[in-house]
């Protein structure tokens, strides 16, 4: 009803729809879509508060909605008005356009002399600090002045805050550190603390898991399952091909916003590459379920994937 009565609403109330609609994880991409295309018909996102742009770009990353048109016009706003920005609204803001891979060089780089300030000051909530780590971290977007000392410093007073969320987006900052061959690192009792979170996440395999690791048997291969790598992430599946280990990764619709790779899908992909020295072969969970029930498909399928 609300998609198909916009025109009687207000910016003010398309915005807080949204929030409140993320907020309760009520999953409505239409409504998303049509709000998106209202407030960006209307070109008020200029007029947008700080808080307001931020909590706009974390409603949509939230509920796994991007809207090219209105994240542009969000981050040149943000841009404009970052000195408004509190440190919440500068770790939601560039937490969102990292979760739905919107990466804005211009906007990370505006914003790093903003979040270096902020990381400096007292009191700033340790999950605003991972969010604004594990951004830069997906963003790939290096700052030689932005992550220093003073994160590590910040960290270790607050060590005991630390929950197991933020506990696994500072071990990929951690991870981020060592492919930039930087010699910033996090003091070697919260690394080990961060890792322990990182790789104690629950593993369910999945139907489409199981398919897919049958599909390979079936084409010669003896694949492993669930493989702890050294930088802690786990790979759905290892094969060998031609002498060289590739990672299997069966990705369902949570790792995508639409048909495009999330954030922390392309981190992960990134950093087993960089730093494990695996590269990772997607299984779209659409491209393999076209297949149906057709096996003699589905094996030629990765055998092209793969490159046999």
């Amino acid at each position: 009803l609300i998609a198909r009565d916009l025109s009687t609403f207000n910016p003010q109330e398309l915005k807080d729809i949204v929030w409140a609609y993320a907020k309760a994880g009520h999953p409505t991409p239409e409504l998303f879509r049509e709000v998106a295309d209202a407030i960006v018909t209307m070109d008020v996102v200029a007029t947008f508060t700080s808080q307001e742009l931020s909590n706009t770009s974390w409603a949509f990353a939230t509920a796994n909605e991007y809207h090219p048109e209105l994240f542009d016009a969000i981050s040149y706003a943000a841009i404009a008005n970052r000195a408004d920005f509190n440190a919440q609204e500068v770790a939601n803001l560039l937490w969102a356009f990292a979760t739905v891979y919107r990466i804005d060089h211009t906007l990370f780089s505006s914003f790093a002399p903003t979040a270096t300030s902020l990381i400096e000051e007292e009191g700033i909530d340790i999950q605003n600090l991972a969010n604004i780590a594990w951004a830069f971290s997906v963003s790939n977007i290096a700052d030689p002045g932005l992550f220093g000392s003073n994160l590590v410093n910040a960290l270790s007073e607050k060590e005991s805050e630390i929950n197991d969320e933020a506990l696994c987006q500072l071990h990929q900052w951690n991870l981020w550190q060592q492919e930039l061959n930087s010699n910033i690192f996090l003091p070697p009792t919260l690394q080990g603390r961060c890792y322990e979170a990182f790789i104690s996440n629950m593993i369910q395999v999945s139907d489409f898991q199981f398919d897919v690791v049958c599909g390979l048997r079936a084409i010669g291969f003896q694949p492993l399952e669930e493989v702890l790598m050294p930088s802690g992430y786990i790979l759905d599946a290892l094969v060998e091909v031609y002498g060289q280990s590739i990672g299997i990764e069966v990705d369902g619709p949570y790792h995508f916003i639409g048909k495009e790779p999330k954030g922390k899908t392309i981190l992960k992909r990134r950093q087993v590459h960089n730093i494990d020295g695996i590269p990772i072969v997607s299984v779209p969970y659409w491209e393999w379920h076209q297949f149906g029930n057709n096996g003699t498909m589905k094996q030629e399928y990765l055998c092209a994937l793969l490159g046999l």
